[in-house]
């Protein structure tokens, strides 16, 4: 990724550690890149929105929530076709599956 000569003019020093330098060094050699060039490229390569680990975190806890969630569907579904809900807790069933899906719909929302 070479660039003309005299292009980037200033200079910024920044601490890392051991572990950050040395994943640094790896990826940049894997990209055959020195590492300057290699952070140019990360920077200049990023989404509008990057996500935060914050962000990807909610977005696991989601994952599982949901995954929970199905789990308890398929066990209502069996105890349903067993006969063993009556008409009232089927309905609050439904309104508890509308109130799950209008959730997801509020988060993917915010994602985009």
């Amino acid at each position: 990724m070479a660039r003309p000569k005299g292009e980037n003019t200033l200079r910024k020093h920044f601490k890392l550690t051991e572990e950050t330098a040395r994943i640094l060094a790896e990826r940049s050699k894997a990209e055959n890149m020195n590492e300057s060039e290699y952070i140019r490229y990360l920077l200049l390569n990023q989404t509008e929105h990057p996500k935060s680990r914050e962000l990807e975190l909610e977005v696991m806890r989601l994952r599982n929530e949901i995954n929970k969630i199905g789990v308890n569907i398929n066990q209502i579904v069996k105890n349903n076709n067993l006969y063993i809900y009556n008409g009232e807790e089927k309905r609050q069933l439904k309104k508890y599956l509308e109130e799950i899906v209008m959730l997801q719909k509020m988060m993917l929302s915010r994602l985009a």
